[in-house]
């Protein structure tokens, strides 16, 4: 049995969340290209530490999952090559206590029920819907040539509608019940609350 509504019902469940998010005065500032340059690299960081955990625990999920967060979809990639292009390295990377609590429920989730870390891919990956309108904001404020420092925003440019229809015909393939199905949604709360938390500890240095 398939639950064709999976990707609908993640959508009606975290809509005030994605709301919430979208309004918040740190996104609006990335989004107009409004940040400072450093505290964008700060950003950047902060994303990468997500999605290099986030990636690596939905490498060792086996099974059918296998086939719905294809090799293309993993943004970490990009996201080294943005913080290469300001001279950073991953290795440094210090994570806020925003960042260490997502990660940690990053981690409890693979034990628990790692196909919930699906909901927060969605999340994730959902945000290159607007990601286009950030990456040319970021380009023009920090002058950063051919996307180079803003890759993660827009990786596959006019491809990214395949990708998501590929990924959305996958989540909904999935046989999950109606229980599992409100864990993977409640996984996707989680990250855009998460994503938020992140910006309200970043946002105060934009005032200085």
């Amino acid at each position: 049995m398939t639950n064709s509504g999976l990707m609908e019902k993640l959508k009606d469940s975290t809509r005030a969340m994605h709301d919430s998010a979208e309004s918040s005065q740190f996104q609006g500032r990335l989004a107009n290209g409004a940040l400072p340059r450093q505290l964008y690299i700060d950003y950047l960081e902060q994303l990468y530490l997500v999605h290099s955990q986030l990636e690596q625990a939905i490498r060792k999920i086996s099974g059918e999952t296998q086939n719905i967060v294809t090799d293309e979809q993993l943004q970490e990639p990009f996201l080294r090559q943005d913080l290469e292009n300001f001279g950073k390295t991953v290795d440094d990377i210090k994570p806020l206590p925003a960042t260490s609590k997502l990660v940690n429920q990053i981690s409890d989730l693979s034990k628990s029920f790692p196909l919930a870390l699906l909901g927060m891919h969605y999340v994730l990956l959902g945000s290159k819907h607007g990601g286009k309108f950030v990456a040319k904001a970021c380009q023009d404020s920090y002058n950063l040539v051919d996307g180079k420092g803003a890759l993660y925003f827009d990786p596959y440019g006019p491809n990214f509608m395949p990708i998501w229809k590929t990924f959305k015909e996958s989540m909904n393939d999935l046989p999950l019940n109606e229980g599992e199905i409100d864990k993977v949604c409640s996984a996707a709360g989680q990250m855009f609350n998460s994503i938020g938390e992140i910006g309200n500890e970043l946002m105060p240095a934009a005032h200085r």
